[in-house]
């Protein structure tokens, strides 16, 4: 297993030595996280999963929708044709803690009240911040309001890494979340907090939004790579450009190559085939349940055509988990999608709002046009590798538009025989849009040249906000489990024996 930060990892160990599926410790990890790493996730914000089973692969998406109030033509533009990712306009319905209750309910083994112990002792005595962790969380200043200031810092700084965090009141909610479920945050004293919270800052989310919210099992998206499936969440989730450019990749014959000229081509297409993928997303990802999203075959075809060195869709941040068991794989990625959401504070609750709502254009004439009742442009992206029907690669990167890329590239790595740690520790790029690439140090000078020759320009790496994102992942191949945390965050992997 691999998680985002050594509690949340330990708390997946402990939940399955007390007999737990590996959806309970991905449950229970990914509270954890809440608590150590608000910047990136909380029950204010969404979730999504891939579990697989020895009956088939199922999806769960848990992403909130925009308050039924919402009126298009009030809502301002961020300058880029997006809603700003601050305040109250920001704020979509949080889908996670519902959406743990939905995965528990189809998949746990242990009591609901047990995923949530560690969690709550965390947030009440206490858990170290991981030095990835303080840095966002310093770096995140300024985005909160005066609640969430004096919530997140309250000594007028960052907890340092190593400080122990304490948040009581977000103790009190998952203590409440233990013995009521989902209930807690979609109705009574809670779920008007919300709504007050988020009107006072210019929002429309409102108490009956919140109490309609539904999760949905949704059919996977599904990659045909030869011997190979890529499985995840469909549309409106940026998954799609996952898919879509390891398929143009694996259709040209260069998906795994890694070595000698082929292997600094595969680099080059790598990099064209996400900028097609990305165009395409923009064009076409938007909520199904508004009637205009393509097929992915038609997003397939679409590929061909597809601009290069546009735009790019904006890169929040994010938070997953990844379990592997002998009777369940589970990817579950979860979010508030900025660094402190939307910077609107739940002072009762102990947590922000998620800022999703930023993923809506404000091209009233787009399929994804913000609305009232829907669900915007999603970034989180977990994704499921098959290899003849089993689970091979249970794989997450956080960091926006760098969840595609950076899957992309570990997925190209293992599939050319790279274990799996030097896949995720490997050199990587970065298209930031506009023709732009960057790289770190640490990758192929090969490769770093042929991007350069294929048409896209350099550009230094001190110019790029978010970095090269961070993986958690998980391999199973020849029987034997492999499990690799990013270095470039605070995350940590294990690989345990459970009793038969």
């Amino acid at each position: 297993m691999a998680a985002g930060h050594p509690r949340a990892t330990d708390t997946a160990v402990a939940l399955l030595r007390a007999g737990g599926s590996a959806v309970d410790a991905a449950i229970g990890a990914d509270a954890v996280m809440g608590v150590v790493e608000p910047t990136g996730t909380g029950v204010g914000g969404d979730l999504m999963a891939v579990v697989a089973t020895a009956e088939g692969v199922e999806v769960l998406s848990g992403a909130g929708r925009s308050g039924r109030g919402t009126d298009p033509a009030s809502v301002p533009d961020n300058g880029h044709g997006f809603v700003p990712s601050v305040g109250g306009c920001a704020v979509t319905v949080p889908g996670t803690v519902a959406g743990w209750e939905d995965l528990h309910r189809r998949f746990g083994r242990l009591p609901w009240p047990a995923l949530f112990e560690p969690a709550i002792e965390a947030a009440s005595e206490g858990a170290e911040v991981g030095a990835t962790g303080s840095r966002l969380w310093e770096g995140s200043r300024g985005r909160l309001d005066a609640a969430g200031e004096a919530l997140y810092f309250p000594d007028g700084t960052a907890p340092a890494p190593g400080k122990r965090w304490r948040n009581p009141a977000l103790a009190a909610v998952l203590a409440q979340i233990a013995t009521d479920g989902p209930e807690t945050l979609y109705h009574g004293a809670l779920a008007q907090a919300i709504e007050e919270a988020t009107v006072t800052a210019g929002g429309s989310v409102h108490t009956d939004d919140l109490a309609r919210h539904r999760s949905e099992w949704v059919e996977p998206l599904r990659a045909e790579l030869g011997d190979h499936e890529l499985l995840t969440v469909p549309p409106p989730c940026q998954g799609t450009a996952t898919a879509l450019a390891a398929q143009w990749v694996h259709e040209r014959g260069l998906l795994g190559v890694t070595e000698g000229a082929a292997g600094a081509g595969a680099a080059a297409s790598m990099v064209e085939a996400l900028d097609r993928a990305f165009a395409v997303a923009l064009d076409c990802l938007a909520d199904p349940a508004s009637g205009s999203v393509p097929s992915y075959d038609e997003m397939r075809s679409r590929m061909a055509g597809a601009r290069l060195h546009g735009p790019m869709p904006l890169g929040p941040g994010t938070v997953l988990t990844v379990v592997f068991t002998p009777d369940q794989a589970v990817v579950l990625t979860s979010s508030v999608c900025d660094r402190f959401g939307s910077g609107v504070t739940v002072a009762e609750g102990g947590f922000v709002l998620q800022s999703r709502g930023r993923g809506f254009s404000t091209d009233l004439n787009h399929p994804n046009a913000v609305g009232p009742d829907k669900r915007p442009y999603h970034t989180i992206v977990p994704t499921l590798v098959l290899e003849q029907g089993r689970p091979m690669l249970g794989m997450g990167v956080v960091g926006g538009i760098m969840q595609p890329q950076g899957q992309l590239q570990i997925l190209h790595r293992v599939l050319g025989g790279a274990g799996l740690v030097t896949a995720v520790e490997a050199g990587r790029f970065r298209l930031i849009g506009y023709g732009q690439v960057t790289t770190e140090a640490t990758l192929e000078p090969a490769w770093r040249t042929a991007i350069g020759r294929s048409g896209y320009e350099l550009v230094d790496t001190a110019d790029v906000i978010g970095g090269f994102g961070g993986a958690q992942t998980v391999l199973q191949a020849n029987n034997t489990l492999t499990a690799a945390a990013d270095p470039r965050r605070d995350g940590t992997s294990t690989v345990i024996s459970l009793p038969d």
